[in-house]
């Protein structure tokens, strides 16, 4: 039910807010608020970018869907979250967890390393920290591309900032 509230407080606010979008049907971009992104999973769809501020916590978003007869469907998503909350791993899985609300048999948040940093990967997302204020989270339609296909697109995210 909070989920969707935020959602909805959200929509709402969108033309109030200053949220970028960019749509692109071509090549993947593979530059993200400085990652790069090494690895789309065949199949994805076109990307938008977003950004936006929650809490705090600054999201640049790039989303892939595909079309379908009736609109569009989610494929993946990489967001780089980016704030002082964020400051160690405890704090960017609670947070976290409580911006996305989700209901306890929904998502089981395992410890899991990428790049060697920690992290948490459920059956359809991964997060982990990229270093103190910056983490990122990656989403895939596990329904269409299997498990290893998320692993895949985290493990080729690379902070190329520093």
């Amino acid at each position: 039910m909070r989920r969707l509230l935020l959602l909805l407080l959200t929509c709402a606010l969108l033309p109030l807010t200053a949220v970028t979008a960019v749509a692109s049907a071509g090549p993947p971009r593979p530059a993200l608020d400085g990652l790069r992104i090494g690895y789309l999973p065949a199949g994805v769809g076109a990307s938008t970018d977003f950004a936006y501020d929650y809490d705090d916590v600054g999201f640049v978003s790039r989303v892939w869907e595909s079309r379908t007869t009736t609109g569009w469907r989610f494929d993946l998503t990489v967001d780089v979250l980016r704030g002082d909350r964020l400051s160690t791993p405890r704090r960017l899985h609670d947070w976290l967890v409580d911006y996305q609300d989700r209901p306890a048999g929904e998502a089981r948040y395992v410890p899991t390393h990428v790049h060697g940093r920690p992290g948490w990967v459920s059956g359809d997302e991964v997060f982990w920290l990229v270093r103190p204020g910056l983490a990122v989270l990656v989403r895939l339609d596990t329904a269409r591309w299997p498990h290893r296909e998320l692993l895949r697109v985290a493990r080729a995210v690379n902070d190329v900032s520093s």
